[in-house]
């Protein structure tokens, strides 16, 4: 992450300018003098400062150092940290606390990772904002934003979505083939009542053929037959007494 630049000297610079206009001379320097003077002391102190922080950037290279007096608000930087300038001033003259504050931007480098691996185990964020602001006497507030996008649990909706769909169309493929196995079956079983019709009514007009010469024969028997018995009654009475006597 790169560096911001450093211009917190700005004011003291006009500032100084400013009061150095209404005395003309002071001490044998005039007002342009000393504002000329104090912008090249706020100038060599941002500059060592500037190149301090560089230094410390390497030591937490996941978080963006700037420098600053105050907390950012602003929605523009993933992870960073705002140091006050009169801290990093005493962490370059005081090596103890250069120690101490240098360890104090490690944690909340740990702090920023673990949070970020947070977020991402959870499913990661869409946009996400952290600032820092350390003040001179080394004290720290925190300003954060994050916007979620519940990614796993939307995977999830997708995969059961997928899997439901690839269900209803195994679903409705199943049906469709069963409609045509069911068409065949109806159609065979059709063609099957068809055969036997066809196989019965053959066997009835073979059966028809086969008695027709026999019916004939009885018709014919019966009707030569008719005229050599006489009906019961015919004889006259008496006449089979008188045979058997």
């Amino acid at each position: 992450m790169g560096i911001s630049g450093i211009n917190q000297y700005g004011n003291v610079y006009d500032n100084a300018y400013a009061a150095g206009g209404k005395r003309s001379t002071e001490k044998g320097i005039s007002g342009a003098d000393r504002a000329e003077r104090i912008r090249e002391t706020s100038e060599g102190a941002s500059d060592k400062n500037e190149n301090y922080l560089k230094r410390l950037q390497e030591k937490v290279p996941y978080v963006e150092l700037e420098t600053g007096w105050g907390l950012s608000m602003k929605r523009d930087k993933q992870s960073a940290i705002m140091i006050n300038p009169k801290l990093l001033e005493k962490m370059q003259n005081d090596p103890e606390a250069e120690k101490r504050y240098t360890q104090t931007l490690k944690d909340i480098e740990r702090a920023e990772k673990t949070a970020a691996a947070y977020y991402n185990a959870t499913g990661g964020v869409v946009e996400r904002t952290s600032h820092w602001y350390v003040d001179e006497n080394g004290e720290y507030c925190h300003f954060a934003y994050t916007r979620r996008d519940d990614k796993l649990n939307k995977k999830l909706r997708e995969e059961a979505k997928k899997n439901a769909e690839e269900l209803i169309e195994k679903t409705r493929e199943k049906a469709r083939k069963k409609k045509v196995e069911l068409k065949e079956r109806l159609a065979e079983q059709a063609e099957e009542v068809k055969k036997a019709e066809a196989k019965e009514e053959k066997k009835q007009e073979t059966f028809a053929d086969t008695q027709e010469p026999v019916m004939e024969a009885i018709r014919k028997a019966e009707g030569q037959g008719a005229g050599d018995f006489e009906k019961p009654g015919s004889q006259e009475a008496g006449s089979l007494v008188d045979l058997k006597l």
